[in-house]
Formats: C-alpha cells, sequence, structure tokens
C-alpha cells in the first residue's frame, strides 16, 4: 500500500506562494515525476487542488474527479503549470479508481486534449509507461483530501487581501 499526504510546500520559484502538495512514499510527487521523466520539465509543478485555479469550471472539474464514487474511475487533473494555474499548460492527470477501502491511481500521464471546455479534460492522454499503480487505504486518502479543503479558507483570505493592495 502506498502512502499519500497533503503536506504544505514551498514552492521551487521566488515569489510563488506555499502550498499543499501531494506527498506520495515520502517525496513529492512533481519530483517523482521528473526523476523517471528529467527533461520534460515536471518538477515545480503544483496540485490542482489549489485555491487559485484560474476557472470555476476547472476547478469544479478536479473536485468532481479528485474521489469517484465507488466502483467507479474518472480521470482527473492532479498538477498543473504554476504560471497559468488552468488547464492551458503542462496538465497531468490521474485514473482514479474508487475500490472501497481503497483508492488507486490505476495509471498517470499528460493530458493532450485540444478542446477547451473544462469537460473535456481527460479525453486525450499520454499515459506514462515508467509509474506503477499507486494504491491507497481510502481513509489516507480523505485525510489527504481534507488538507486540500482546510487550506482553501486560509488561501482564500490571504489571496484576496493580497489583491487588495
Amino acid at each position: 500500500m502506498n502512502q499519500i499526504k497533503g503536506i504544505l510546500d514551498t514552492s521551487d520559484y521566488e515569489g510563488y506562494w506555499d502550498f499543499i502538495n501531494f506527498q506520495i512514499d515520502g517525496y513529492w510527487l512533481d519530483e517523482i515525476l521528473d526523476e523517471l521523466y528529467p527533461d520534460n520539465m515536471y518538477k515545480g509543478l503544483i496540485p490542482t487542488l489549489v485555491y487559485w485555479m484560474e476557472r470555476k469550471d476547472e476547478k469544479a472539474v478536479v473536485w468532481k474527479r479528485i474521489l469517484p464514487n465507488e466502483n467507479e474511475t474518472s480521470i482527473c487533473p492532479i498538477l498543473m503549470c504554476s504560471d497559468d494555474n488552468d488547464f492551458s499548460c503542462t496538465i497531468i492527470v490521474a485514473e482514479i479508481k474508487n475500490c472501497g477501502d481503497v483508492i488507486q491511481w490505476k495509471q498517470l500521464g499528460m493530458d493532450k486534449t485540444k478542446e477547451w471546455e473544462a469537460e473535456k479534460v481527460g479525453s486525450h492522454v499520454v499515459w506514462f509507461d515508467k509509474l506503477k499503480d499507486l494504491n491507497f487505504a481510502k481513509q489516507d486518502y480523505l485525510d489527504m483530501i481534507n488538507v486540500f479543503k482546510e487550506r482553501l479558507a486560509f488561501d482564500e483570505v490571504r489571496i484576496d487581501e493580497h489583491v487588495k493592495e
């Protein structure tokens, strides 16, 4: 069984906010991908569950798909480019299956969808071949999601105050 956590991380780039990041088996997900695929600039991608995602329709897709109903599967955007904060740039997706007591990320890949509608994300994916499926205890997975949810309110206040300045 793999472990997943949502843990506060600092950006790899100056001038960006601290954020909750995916840590899997003690390693940041973006760094795992960067190590497996070193020429693709995956290091520094941030989770799509952060507050400052630009478009409400894209936020809704992410939150709807991050935890599919039991015995269902979804293709969920999980990492994005921190410059754009939307689906227009680099998007890493996970095929997520809810197996009851286990949440499985069956595979991860690069979204290559050309359509701009938020609901279309994940329609065309180039799946990674160097990463095996990841299996998480459902309670650990729910705890990770709750960490992101708890941070949303904090980031909303922090970002809204910054915008007013």
